[in-house]
C-alpha cells in the first residue's frame, strides 16, 4: 500500500510494506513496518510496530534520523483503527501459514538441536507422564543435518507448573539409539533423574520407535532446508583427547568413543 505524509516537511510518497513472524510458537505481537521512498530507494524507514501502539528499533539497523523518528512518531499517533485491525489480521494469517509451512521460519544450523514440535507444529503427540503424583513432560530435540552420523535425541524434562508461565527445566538427557551408549549415559543420572526416565519409558513404551521416526523426520526437513540455506560445509575434524565427545555423552573423547575405537 502507499502512504503519503501530509506534513509539509514530509511531502514524500512512501510505499508501506508490512512483514510478520510466521513462527506459531512465537508470541511476538508486532509487525515490521517499512516505508520505502518511491523516488529514492536508499531512503527507507523500518521499525517494529507493537500492537499496543508503541514502536521499537530493529536489531542491526541504523539509528533513525531526527526527521525519520518524527515520521514514525506521527504515523503511530495518527494510525487509523482499521489499519491496525488489518495488521492484526495479517499477523494471525502469518501464524497460520507458519503452522503449515515450518520452513518459513526454521533456520538450518548443522550442530544445533531443534525442538521437534518447532519443526512439526501440527504434531499433537506430546511426551507427557506422571511421577510420584506430579505431572511432567519431555521436549525432544534433534540435529537436522542429514550428513550428521550422530544418532541421538536430546530430551529436556520439565515439571508442569500451572501457577507459572516460565517453567524451568528439571534436567537434560541425551538419548542414544545405541543401547550401550545409553547405559553409559544413565550412569551419570541422579536417583531422581533416573526415576523420571524410568517413568517416561514405562508410560510411553513405544518411545524408541517414536525417537527413530522423529529423527528421520528431522533429517528430512534438514535436507529440504539445505537446498535454500547458506551453505554449511561439513568439515572433517580430528577430536582431541580432552575435548567433549561428539556423540553427545558429555564425557571427554578419551573416556568415551576413543576407547571403543581402540
Amino acid at each position: 500500500m502507499t502512504y503519503r505524509f501530509e506534513e509539509e516537511a514530509f511531502g514524500n510518497l512512501y510505499v508501506l510494506e508490512d512483514y510478520y513472524c510466521t513462527n506459531p510458537f512465537c508470541d511476538c505481537n508486532n509487525v515490521v513496518i517499512s516505508f520505502s521512498d518511491k523516488e529514492n530507494q536508499d531512503n527507507r524507514i523500518a521499525f517494529l510496530l507493537n500492537f499496543n501502539k508503541t514502536q521499537s528499533s530493529l536489531p542491526d539497523q541504523k539509528k533513525l534520523t531526527t526527521e525519520q523518528a518524527q515520521i514514525v512518531k506521527n504515523f503511530i499517533k495518527d494510525l487509523p483503527d482499521e489499519l491496525m485491525v488489518l495488521f492484526k489480521q495479517r499477523y494471525h494469517e502469518s501464524k497460520a501459514y507458519g503452522e503449515n509451512n515450518p520452513s518459513s521460519y526454521l533456520v538450518f544450523e548443522p550442530d544445533q538441536y531443534v525442538n521437534y514440535m518447532l519443526m512439526f507444529p501440527k504434531n499433537k503427540q506430546t511426551l507427557d507422564f506422571t511421577c510420584n503424583g506430579e505431572k511432567y513432560y519431555a521436549e525432544d530435540t534433534y540435529r537436522m543435518d542429514p550428513r550428521c552420523g550422530d544418532k541421538t535425541a536430546q530430551l529436556i524434562f520439565y515439571k508442569v507448573d500451572t501457577k507459572s508461565d516460565a517453567i524451568p527445566s528439571v534436567f537434560t538427557y541425551t538419548w542414544h539409539f545405541d543401547e550401550e551408549l545409553r547405559e553409559e549415559e544413565d550412569k551419570n543420572l541422579t536417583d531422581e533423574e533416573n526415576e523420571l526416565l524410568i517413568e517416561l519409558n514405562r508410560q510411553i513404551p513405544e518411545l524408541p520407535s517414536i525417537f527413530k521416526s522423529r529423527l528421520k523426520d528431522a533429517r528430512k526437513i534438514g535436507q529440504e532446508l539445505m537446498k535454500t540455506s547458506v551453505k554449511h560445509p561439513l568439515k572433517p575434524h580430528k577430536p582431541q583427547r580432552n575435548e567433549l565427545c561428539a556423540c553427545g555423552s558429555g564425557k571427554k573423547y578419551k573416556k568415551c568413543c576413543a576407547q571403543k575405537m581402540n
